[in-house]
């Protein structure tokens, strides 16, 4: 496992999403990720901390949940690899008594573009993916993909905070872009997709469907012309992160990405 890599796609990851109403909270020895507007877990952690002991670990998670409670969250920890302690004796610190594991992520890398113009997506569809720039609108398409009312559906549901997130995205650093795509077929607008990029790493994100035009192979041909920009751009590493075990993490397989590593979410009962 590449830590280096694993801790230059976390701060990318987070550095990209301050735009879209995240805040950050530097402590000396840890950060706390927050929303204002979103509840879940995946928007509000504790992270990029590591210790040497238990009486440590106890002393960040007290500060913590003092600084969630405040907030009207919940206390989460995103636990990655380069925080090697926790990681390396998760089960010692994060007890079933106090800790509920609630998402184990694989972050997956595509790096061998010799192969991509090869990839037969088997889409017989005219995809295109058009710049978005009414944030509106676009929030709105996002919301629309995940909020079906169907209880089956793999997608899952959507915090509503996360539009307001979209409508009020603002760029925040020089060195990293955040692009916003409509999946068009023939010009009518079925899905959303996000790239999030510095000048060595290409992430992926939000990639999502309509219902009712999903299993026609539409993700596969987005993926793939995704994948083509980030080789135009020069950039040798694109990154994607999905749920373990969940259908997209073995398609992404067979397309040509990698695991790099697998995080974890814990909850703290």
């Amino acid at each position: 496992m590449d830590i280096e890599l694993v801790k230059e796609i976390y701060n990318l990851h987070i550095k990209g999403f301050e735009g879209l109403d995240f805040n950050v909270i530097h402590k000396d020895n840890y950060e706390i990720t927050y929303n204002p507007n979103i509840k879940d877990c995946y928007s509000n952690f504790i992270s990029n901390f590591d210790v040497k002991n238990n009486e440590e670990f106890e002393s960040i998670i007290n500060e913590a949940d003092n600084i969630f409670s405040e907030k009207n969250r919940v206390t989460a920890v995103y636990l990655i690899p380069f925080m090697k302690e926790l990681y390396k004796n998760k089960d010692k610190y994060f007890t079933t008594d106090k800790f509920e594991l609630i998402s184990t992520e694989a972050w997956q890398i595509y790096h061998d573009f010799s192969k991509l113009d090869n990839i037969n997506t088997n889409c017989n569809l005219n995809i295109k993916l058009e710049l978005a720039t009414d944030m509106k609108k676009y929030a709105d398409c996002v919301m629309s993909c995940y909020q079906t009312d169907d209880e089956d559906d793999p997608y899952g549901d959507l915090d509503e905070g996360y539009r307001q997130g979209y409508i009020n995205y603002k760029k925040m650093y020089n060195d990293i872009e955040n692009e916003f795509y409509y999946i068009k077929v023939d010009d009518k607008i079925v899905g959303t997709t996000q790239s999030l990029y510095n000048h060595k790493i290409y992430g992926i994100y939000s990639l999502a469907i309509k219902k009712e035009y999903r299993n026609k192979g539409i993700g596969k041909e987005v993926l793939k012309q995704q994948l083509q920009m980030c080789k135009s751009k020069n950039i040798s590493i694109a990154y994607l992160q999905t749920e373990q075990g969940f259908y997209p993490h073995k398609m992404y397989q067979k397309f040509g990405f990698e695991d790099l590593c697998v995080v974890y979410y814990y909850l703290k009962k």
